[in-house]
């Protein structure tokens, strides 16, 4: 992909334009939106999740009973979601629907014109990818939170990374208002030292998580719901390791052994011990990229660590749903964008070398797994999530992430140290 410029205006036309085109493109294998919803995962419904489970959750007020059977979420988010309680279940599923829409046009535009600054051609083709990414897809077809928590953390890296606070920090409280874990991003800036951050951040977490649902439920039906949802998503712990949809790292390993309940208890130790040494080592990646000086890493250093971050769910979240893995189409264009940008002229052909395997072994592969070709290429959507196509497409690109990272890294420690030798 080439370097090029183009006035935002215009790559924003042609970026949309690229998504409507994709969206042709998939009318060639499903003819209508309820074709798209019955090939990706069980059941027929559009929007289920919206309608079985947010919605019956606030319609009838939230000052008194409990969250709906299947709403595993904070009480902030049963706030957030309130006012859909004025209007009724087809408005409001059509308002929920526009919120999923304008998310993803925000992933599939900026987000993706960060990953890849001056590399317009590359950007479009993130768009493509987006709307055509099967955790995108699965996201819309349940109607799910997943986009909007990467449109909302996303854009709080981005926005930081130009020199926001307020906005940042906001974005941040709505995600971890959304679901809860995106509060894993908050280490971070920890990791960055950026107190005064942190300390924003968190105030504005707490307003969403606790100030939040009190002022819209009382403070004391606040705590019961929350207590109620908490232990809903306690009780249903243990069950999703035996769901075929889980892309958590010891419940792929589990079905690669016939089951969960048929793997030794040896095997399902070696699989948590090693998603607990996963954890470990991106935790070191991620303080490389915080402290490193290296131009690769430093230039898009915000996005990269977000992109760690959120590769770090299959090895601690049970449930690790499809839709959890919405951050790859941008993970997978800042790798390229990464791989594409190093110094042609001055860089050795054994370091290009080194970028082409990166990106034909690891980065190629994770776009096609991740993809709709990735299902496409399967017997249905059973055989392609019972293999943990998603869990292996993410793990590609945390290996893609190491090899950038580590080379970046110890190149421009090789230069500047070279440099001071030169100057002693």
């Amino acid at each position: 992909m080439t370097r090029g410029r183009l006035a935002p205006s215009k790559l924003l036309l042609a970026q949309l334009a690229v998504a409507l085109a994709s969206v042709l493109a998939l009318r060639m294998k499903w003819s209508s939106i309820h074709d798209v919803v019955v090939a990706i995962d069980h059941g027929d419904v559009l929007f289920a999740d919206f309608v079985n489970h947010y919605y019956p959750t606030v319609r009838d007020g939230l000052r008194e009973g409990a969250p709906a059977g299947g709403f595993f979420y904070p009480a902030a988010f049963a706030a957030m979601l309130s006012p859909l309680a004025l209007v009724g279940p087809t408005a409001a599923k059509v308002l929920w629907g526009l919120v999923q829409l304008a998310c993803l046009g925000y992933v599939a535009t900026t987000l993706v014109q960060a990953a890849a600054p001056r590399r317009p051609l590359l950007a479009l083709l993130g768009t493509a990818l987006t709307v055509t990414s099967i955790p995108i897809l699965h996201n819309l077809k349940w109607g799910q939170v997943s986009l909007p928590i990467l449109a909302a953390a996303g854009g709080a890296f981005v926005l930081r990374a130009r020199g926001g606070n307020n906005v940042p920090a906001a974005l941040l409280a709505i995600a971890a208002g959304i679901k809860g874990y995106p509060l894993v991003f908050l280490g971070w800036f920890v990791a960055r030292r950026e107190g005064r951050f942190v300390a924003r951040a968190s105030a504005a977490c707490i307003v969403t998580l606790v100030v939040l649902p009190a002022l819209v439920m009382g403070p004391v039906h606040a705590f019961f719901f929350q207590r109620v949802s908490t232990g809903a998503v306690i009780g249903a712990a243990d069950g999703v390791l035996r769901d075929f949809n889980s892309q958590y790292a010891p419940a792929v390993l589990g079905r690669y052994q016939g089951g969960w309940d048929a793997t030794s208890t040896d095997i399902r130790a070696m699989g948590e011990l090693g998603a607990m040494a996963a954890l470990v080592v991106v935790a070191a990646l991620v303080l490389v990229v915080a402290t490193s000086h290296a131009p690769r890493i430093a230039e898009r250093r915000e996005l990269l660590a977000f992109v760690l971050v959120a590769c770090t769910v299959p090895f601690w979240l049970r449930t690790s749903w499809s839709h959890y893995f919405v951050h790859l189409p941008l993970a997978q264009v800042l790798l390229a964008a990464m791989l594409a940008d190093r110094d042609r002229d001055s860089a050795s052909p054994r370091a290009r070398g080194r970028d082409a395997l990166v990106l034909l072994l690891l980065v190629a592969p994770s776009v096609l797994l991740s993809n709709v070709l990735g299902l496409f290429a399967t017997e249905g959507w059973w055989y392609y999530a019972n293999a943990g196509s998603l869990f292996f497409a993410n793990a590609l690109v945390l290996l893609a992430c190491a090899c950038v990272v580590v080379d970046a890294h110890v190149m421009h420690a090789v230069s500047a140290s070279r440099s001071a030798s030169a100057r002693r």
